[in-house]
């Protein structure tokens, strides 16, 4: 009970790490014990969440590193500019990062450093958990920056619904689209939607 209580302090949301355990004195063994009498459970390599924790998809593997940002097709969904799930996630991290898991989980974009928070926002997952997501402006953008696999069955209905929104902020449109070097391909959905 004294060990469940200690974890209790450290955890984040339902959620902590063998690392977090090691370091506050929870050994494997602990843990071990504490998952075989079914108190927690393994939420993911080297992550465990107490039982009664509902699995957040999308809260975890910003608990394995806070690095990554939603983006692209998962943004629109998460941001409510689609209603399609996207078969696989795709997440962007900064150029030169690596995770086995990351890359054989989602679809991984590498950004350069400088602009990886970008354009980032907190929103809350469906379980209520905070994750970070790009923003809409930045995520039109994006999509049309040299993509071979870009989407326009997704892409149109996500700038339209866009252009309706009270929420639309063209400049800042403008300017990802000048940091994305799209301004021309941007260009000619913003003139038939205006």
């Amino acid at each position: 009970m004294e060990t469940m209580q200690n974890i209790r302090n450290f955890a984040k949301r339902g959620y902590f790490s063998l690392k977090q355990c090691l370091e506050h004195g929870v050994s494997r063994y602990d843990l071990k014990k504490l998952e075989k009498s079914g108190e927690i459970k393994k939420a993911d390599y080297g992550l465990y969440a107490f039982a009664n924790v509902l699995e957040d998809e999308f809260f975890i593997p910003q608990l394995l590193s806070d690095k990554v940002v939603y983006s692209n097709e998962t943004a629109l969904f998460l941001t409510g500019y689609s209603d399609l799930l996207p078969e696989k996630f795709t997440v962007t991290v900064p150029k030169g990062y690596h995770s086995k898991k990351l890359w054989r989980d989602f679809l991984v974009r590498q950004t350069p450093a400088e602009i990886l928070n970008e354009g980032v926002q907190e929103i809350r997952s469906f379980y209520s958990n905070p994750i970070k997501v790009y923003c809409i402006e930045r995520t039109l953008c994006e999509l049309l920056h040299g993509r071979i696999d870009f989407n326009k069955e997704r892409y149109i209905p996500a700038i339209q619904r866009y252009m309706r929104s009270k929420d639309r902020n063209i400049w800042k449109l403008s300017d990802f689209a000048r940091m994305f070097h799209v301004e021309d391909k941007i260009g000619p959905y913003l003139e038939v939607l205006i």
